[in-house]
């Protein structure tokens, strides 16, 4: 999402408006049922749980950094640079990267949670990969145990409680490192 953010906001013209338009097209589409498309087409492993959940979060990241790209490239500096010949490589690298990577790590913490709860989900419904162990796993293996019909409750809250605290532990850190690094959302003092 990064490099597509960085390269549509620093070419423009018909080369982002291309890029943009896929990237509504991914921003469109149901993360979720797009993830458990591709789990369910391709082989039931761990590097295809990656893939799905890599190519259904990329957009949002995507906008951010290109909106961002656009407000570092109309700086006065930038337009040094570029009188003083630095190339696309240089602006892109030297420049634009280094005052976008903090809304990325931001944006990257706060997706952790969306990841995590996505693969709970396609484990849960069997598309993860059978030799890992996952609270999702955990959770659809206690249902077929009958813990739910018969009111076990201890088999469901451990991974159930798990997958909540963990999500909203990665949450409130990217909040916190998005507050750090962009002081204008903080509380007025």
């Amino acid at each position: 999402g990064a490099v597509v953010g960085i390269a549509a906001g620093h070419f423009g013209g018909w080369f982002a408006t291309v890029v943009m338009r896929v990237t509504d097209w991914f921003l469109v589409m149901p993360s979720l049922v797009l993830a458990i498309v591709l789990a369910t087409v391709m082989s039931r492993s761990m590097w295809t749980v990656v893939l799905a959940i890599g190519i259904t979060s990329w957009p949002t990241t995507a906008r951010l950094v290109r909106a961002q790209t656009i407000a570092v490239e109309s700086r006065p500096y930038i337009e040094r640079a570029r009188a003083l010949g630095g190339g696309h490589g240089h602006v892109m690298g030297r420049h634009v990267l280094p005052n976008v990577m903090p809304l990325v790590l931001a944006q990257t913490t706060l997706c952790i949670s969306t990841a995590i709860l996505t693969e709970a989900t396609l484990a849960f419904l069997g598309l993860g990969d059978p030799t890992v162990v996952s609270w999702g796993g955990m959770l659809q293996d206690a249902r077929e145990a009958g813990a739910v019909s018969s009111g076990h409750w201890w088999y469901l809250a451990p991974p159930g409680i798990a997958i909540a605290l963990v999500a909203l532990a990665f949450t409130l850190c990217g909040r916190a490192v998005e507050s750090v690094l962009n002081p204008r959302l903080g509380a007025g003092r």
